[in-house]
């Protein structure tokens, strides 16, 4: 390390400083130091919690909830009318009615929120109080929550991490450990730190740090301020010495021990300097809240709600000017005092209010208790469905977030991620190439070839002869080439070893890094261990003995998602300087010799053949390439690679940038291809979900080959299916042009044949669409955008490759703002939680990438095929339930609270109430709110099993298509909210009007007294209570015990109310319906109840029978067949019921005429490339049914005869529209119509085709489409 002086910063330390965005402090050496770093930063105390007890303080719980409530505006609304209902001679329902059931209401949601709160609180004292050494003048045993920045701590095995420390010292030659970061991550594997290392030119007058006697260690250690980014840590440790000199030794993220994370196996003990604490470590900074999701059916009642409140406001307002009216005509009625009669303007405001107090029920005030009851029992069903348990990994479905339940029956379109989603991240070294031949195992097959857990090659001309540890490949003739191969690959890695001799195991955040490092110990090339800045490896020879290499790594330069490389330099055991790299083939073939020799450039061209070949199999490639290094450019550029990893506040981009100056030059020696196997049940999965009616969409990082490859393996894809590709020539002059042209043919290609399409895109592509931050290129770029929805409309699955996470999100973001639809994300990985946050709801797989997924997700699986019965099982009962739950709600409340309004027109307007104030505040609290949440738990209309299949039945012979009743929202939306609300004004007349009509004349028959407005009103509430009972009895679809036991028990508690109440609290209370139970002692208001019940449902149960009987649909046919107890599956039903199901689309050409195609294929090309054939306003005879000649035929994708495509005996054919153009090959094939390669096409490499000209469609002009004078004018591309 070079000596500076304080007054010359490093590289981006200046302008750090001058941002404010570094901090630096004190080692705690003394309790001076500690004082004053305990004053300027914050505590080690964490809150997780956001109540306290309080009273004055702003986070008090009962301050704090009530904000939290009546941020809902349903509640404001009661608030306010339960103020009016408080003002002397305003209410005509009581003081309470309002306040009362709203209390409730509001405590529950405290209680609940409190009980949640005090969770946190406990788990808060118990992390705080949990004790640590840290050294204050000696070792002291100190709680976590006294920590303080620049204590030097210690931590013992198997012990967490109490605070961000910077590693000091590790008792072990090396000074290295092993933390375990699963609480970070969700990684298992340990990870390997190292202890700061000291200024190797530092002076005896510096003393190292002594675990012994750490308070002689002094110094400064300046960082940056506290963020996020746990990935990334910039600083640097600064001491003076006695001639104060200073010397600085940067901090890397390697040295750095985060808070949450524990000590490994391999030490008792580490002792560290506390860098950041409490809430500005890592993990409490990353430890946000989400934003806020709601479900789109909630945002929908919303709405609704706003709309009842417009009605409820047109019946007060009528009801007011009724009273105006009213009181204007009281001068008529003799017996009326005039004293006693307001002005008529006078009287309508103060009805106003008592109008708007007797109809506040329209909304349901107990609406919102009800949904998070519900949906609360929901989340733990999905927590207990033991058909949702991974016992591999014991991981239950998780719900996170029960607000979204009703949103999983919603989907429109799924977003995966591939490794680790559909994959299982499990890695096998299948392939390899070397120079210009490629090795490896041909035939893959379910088990393992050798046996062995990471590595299923096998190559007769490479691998080992039996149990002899002597390998084929030596005998090769390009053996020194295949050496040079393994061994590039057994140092170029970030693996560290635990364990030793054959225990040895190897760790890495990458499995891919794994699988390569496991490849080459199975091939002779042994990785041993790191020993301080040597690599050993173990070499087995052609008499099998090992034989040991050390080799030195000079400099590491790290992978991440930006570079997609990473490269070692090396000195090799004779001296020579090299540098070796691997990573993707669109960066490292950017890297190579710009001149290369014959062989080299034989070598790359054919290596370019063998990573589509391995694509195309589905397999992960790298690309591995060395060069040599001159010593004197070497020396060169490492003080610069040194400053750049010096620097804070832009370390990562000049690191960068310093590394891409050396990596340059590269000689290209091999490839790698990696199996990454399907999770089981992933294609029987997206083909459920596709039956579903659900769009999928692949987001991954891989190549378009192996994506494309996965597509098919878990039949994403398949070759009935049009498949739209963009070329890698895709510029941003034609990129509109081709999006408007596919948009067009993807439109015809739909209405005209009902031919499923897909999409492949890459992430340079989706760059041209997406892209674009300037104001000038923004306009185009959302036109693009536009674009590319309207082809993606049309198409039932998308393929993004070579994406980033930034362009994940970007996606999704796209197709659920401009589309508005359901969107899910799913994926296991930190690189999708950004897709996840963004997406309506997230699902995470807790896999091998960690957790970091399903710890930012709404709900988390464990594996891929849990997603079906996740959402066409629980989603899709959640919808039907939540959606019932909200209808019956505001049903059950208007059918009560309308009988006052149309009492109210019969009493002159005076806001009398027809029932009496306690019964109205039991109605949502007691009398009807158990049986709406009995029927949202545990109503279903059909078994699991016909939605997604079981053990014995396969899905797809089942009805996947019963989940398209969400996902077009079928039972809950404007029209079905208004049609039960204008039913429930209907029931709400007639049990006023009958009860009215047949109590009018009748009498008591004890004492011969007429029946007045008590009478009426239990009778009344009577009828309402069983018409409500008995409407969710009609809309129950699945009796148990536990229903016909709730549903009688609410109506019993109505009778025990009138009982209790009407003997001896109505007198109390000073109530007319003292005694008024006695009513219902006799046989006459029992007739009324009767026929007002009748004549309510009567209609609602006939039309029931109608559409089962007359119209039934795919769910009710399906219920009878259950009742009857016969097995039963898809193929019987069709014959019992065929319309019930979608027909075939009927094509415009016979399928058993056309020739077997690979799949079928739409592609964009440049002007050299340009289609002559364009479908949506061109006739082309099909050669593959020339018996359709000139019909329109949907596009074939064909490569060429190289695929497989037979020969034909014409060689030419002709367009029945456009006479001047002919298609012809050389060699007798003709090209394909609609995509047609010009000679020298990747894809066509055999033809050379012959044309004059062709006559635009938009311009009508003849254009020579090889003629760069005239290729402007065509207008398709």
């Amino acid at each position: 390390m070079d000596d500076t002086e304080p007054t010359e910063p490093l590289i981006g330390d200046e302008r750090a400083q001058e941002e404010g965005r570094m901090r630096k402090f004190k080692i705690n050496c003394d309790m001076t130091t500690y004082r004053e770093n305990k004053k300027r930063y914050t505590s080690n105390d964490i809150k997780t919690s956001k109540y306290n007890l309080i009273p004055f303080h702003v986070n008090f719980f009962l301050w704090r909830n009530l904000f939290e409530q009546f941020r809902r505006y349903a509640n404001i609304y009661f608030l306010v009318v339960g103020c009016l209902q408080v003002i002397p001679g305003l209410s005509p329902t009581g003081r309470y009615t309002t306040i009362g059931p709203l209390g409730f209401v509001l405590s529950v949601s405290m209680i609940k929120a409190c009980i949640e709160d005090y969770q946190k609180h406990t788990r808060d004292r118990e992390t705080n109080n949990q004790r640590s050494r840290a050294y204050r003048d000696g070792w002291v045993e100190i709680p976590w929550k006294d920590i303080c920045v620049g204590d030097i701590v210690e931590v013992t095995h198997g012990q967490e991490f109490p605070a961000d420390l910077l590693l000091m010292h590790a008792p072990t030659e090396k000074g290295t450990c092993y933390i375990e970061t699963s609480n970070l991550d969700g990684e298992t594997n340990l990870k390997l730190r190292k202890q700061h290392q000291e200024p190797i030119t530092a002076p005896a007058s510096l003393a190292p740090f002594n675990p012994k006697d750490p308070g002689k260690y002094s110094g400064i250690i300046a960082c940056k301020h506290p963020d996020e980014d746990m990935y990334v840590f910039e600083g640097y440790l600064e001491r003076v010495d006695a001639t104060n000199r200073h010397k600085r030794a940067p901090i890397d993220f390697g040295s750095i021990l985060l808070r949450g994370a524990r000590l490994g196996t391999n030490v008792d003990r580490i002792i560290g300097i506390v860098v950041y604490t409490g809430k500005e470590t890592k993990l409490m900074m990353n430890q946000k809240d989400s934003e806020l999701k709601t479900s789109q059916l909630e945002r929908n009642t919303n709405k609704q709600i706003f709309r009842i409140f417009i009605l409820d406001l047109f019946f007060v307002v009528f009801c007011a000017i009724g009273l105006a009216i009213k009181t204007n005509d009281f001068n008529t009625y003799w017996y009326l005092a005039p004293t006693d009669i307001p002005s008529p303007a006078m009287s309508s405001i103060e009805g106003f209010g008592t109008f708007l107090i007797l109809f506040n029920n329209l909304v349901p005030i107990s609406l919102y208790v009800s949904m998070e009851l519900v949906k609360l029992m929901q989340a733990k069903s999905i927590r207990t469905d033991l058909q949702m348990y991974y016992a591999e990994n014991d991981m239950p479905a998780v719900a996170d977030s029960s607000a979204l339940n009703e949103e999983l029956g919603q989907v429109q379109f799924v977003f995966s991620d591939k490794t680790g989603t559909l994959t299982c991240n499990i890695m096998d070294f299948l392939k390899i190439s070397v120079g210009a031949t490629t090795y490896g195992t041909e035939q893959r097959t379910k088990g393992n070839v050798t046996g062995k857990k990471g590595f299923n090659f096998y190559d007769d001309r490479i691998s080992e002869i039996e149990h002899s540890k002597q390998y084929r490949w030596m005998n090769e003739p390009n053996h020194a080439e295949i050496a040079n191969f393994f061994r590039t690959l057994a140092l170029c890695h970030s693996v560290v070893t635990e364990g030793r001799g054959d225990d040895i195991k190897y760790q890495s955040q990458s499995p891919d890094e794994t699988c390569l490092v496991t490849g080459t110990k199975y091939l002779g090339f042994e990785f041993v261990e790191r020993t301080g800045d040597n690599i050993v490896l173990h070499i087995r020879n052609k008499s099998g003995e090992k034989s040991i290499e050390k080799w030195k790594i000079l400099n590491t330069l790290e992978f991440n998602s930006d570079r997609k490389r990473m490269s070692v330099i090396v000195r090799d055991p004779s001296g020579k300087l090299l540098l070796l790299c691997k990573g993707a083939d669109t960066v490292i073939y950017e890297r190579l010799k710009k001149n290369p020799n014959a062989q080299e450039r034989h070598v790359q061209e054919v290596s370019k053949g063998f990573l589509t070949a391995f694509a195309k199999d589905g397999l992960r490639t790298l690309c591995i390439a060395t060069t040599s290094l001159d010593e004197h450019e070497y020396a060169k550029w490492v003080p610069k690679f040194k400053k750049a990893t010096e620097s804070i506040g832009d370390r990562e981009r000049l690191t960068a940038e310093a590394a891409e100056e050396i990596e340059q030059n590269l000689e290209l020696i091999g490839t790698t291809a990696i199996e990454d196997k399907l999770q089981d049940g992933v294609p029987e999965t997206i083909e459920i979900l596709r039956a579903a009616g659900i769009k999928v969409w692949v987001l991954t990082g891989d190549k378009q080959e192996t994506a494309i490859n996965i597509g098919f393996s878990c039949r994403l894809l398949n070759d009935e299916m049009g498949i739209f590709k963009f070329h890698d020539t895709t510029t941003e002059s034609n990129i509109s042009l081709t999006l408007q042209n596919y948009a067009r043919d993807a439109e015809s290609v739909k209405r005209d044949y009902g031919q499923d399409l897909a999409i492949v895109v890459q992430g340079h592509t989706l760059q041209l669409i997406l892209g674009g931050q300037q104001d000038s290129v923004r306009t185009q770029d959302s036109r693009n955008a536009q674009y590319f929805l309207n082809i993606a409309k049309h198409c039932k699955v998308v393929i993004c490759c070579r994406v980033t996470p930034g362009q994940k999100a970007q996606v999704v973001k796209l197709v659920k703002d401009n589309l508005r639809e359901v969107t899910l994300a799913i994926g296991d990985g930190a690189n999708d939680v950004s897709m996840i946050k963004e997406a309506h709801v997230g699902v995470g797989i807790s896999g091998l990438e960690g957790k970091q997924a399903a710890n930012a997700a709404d709900y988390a699986i464990g594996q891929f095929k849990y997603l079906q019965r996740l959402l066409l099982v629980h989603g899709r009962w959640n919808y039907r339930r939540v959606s019932k739950l909200i209808l019956y709600s505001f049903y059950k409340n208007i059918c009560l609270y309308l009988t006052q309004f149309w009492y109210t027109i019969f009493n002159a307007f005076t806001g009398q109430s027809l029932y009496d104030s306690f019964s109205l505040m039991g109605f949502n609290v007691s009398f009807t709110f158990l049986p709406i949440l009995v029927l949202a738990i545990l109503d279903r209309d059909v078994e699991p099993k016909r939605l997604v299949g079981d053990a014995d039945t396969p899905g797809l012979s089942q009805f996947p298509e019963l989940y398209a009743d969400g996902r077009k929202g079928k039972l809950f939306n404007t029209r079905i909210f208004w049609f039960f609300t204008f039913n429930a004004i209907f029931h709400s007349a007639v049990c006023f009007f009958l009860p009215a009509w047949g109590v009018q004349d009748m009498a008591n028959p004890d004492n011969g007294w007429a029946f007045g407005l008590p009478e009426l009103g239990v009778i009344g509430y009577t009828s309402v209570i069983f018409v409500v009972t008995l409407k969710i009895c009609l809309e129950t679809t699945s009796f148990t015990y536990v229903h016909i036991f709730v549903y009688a028990s609410a109506l019993a508690s109505w009778f025990m109310f009138l009982i209790i109440y009407c003997n001896w609290m109505a007198l109390q209370e000073g109530s007319s319906w003292y005694k008024i139970h006695k009513t219902l002692g006799y046989a006459y208001p029992w007739c009324v109840i009767l026929v007002t019940v009748v004549a309510c449902l009567l209609r609602d149960f006939v039309w029931k029978v109608y559409k089962r009987q007359f119209e039934p649909n795919l769910a009710h046919v399906i219920q009878i067949w259950e009742r009857r107890g016969r097995d039963f599956d898809r193929e019987v039903l069709k014959g019992e019921a065929p319309k019930l199901f979608p027909r075939q689309m009927v094509k415009h050409y016979k399928k058993e005429d056309a020739a077997p195609a690979k799949a079928v294929e739409r592609n964009n090309h440049t002007q050299e490339e340009i289609q002559l054939e364009h479908l949506a306003n061109m006739n082309v005879k099909d050669p593959w049914a020339s018996d359709y000649v000139g019909q329109q035929q949907p596009f074939k994708n064909v490569f060429g005869p190289q695929d497989g495509v037979p020969s034909y005996t014409q060689n030419t054919y002709q367009s029945p529209q456009y006479t001047n153009v002919q298609y012809q090959s050389m060699d007798g094939v003709p090209e394909t119509p609609g995509s047609f390669y010009g000679s020298g096409s990747p894809y066509s490499p055999h033809h050379s085709s012959t044309y004059n000209s062709y006559q635009s469609p938009a311009t009508n002009q003849y254009v020579n489409p090889f003629d760069p004078l005239s290729a402007h004018q065509v207008t398709r591309f």
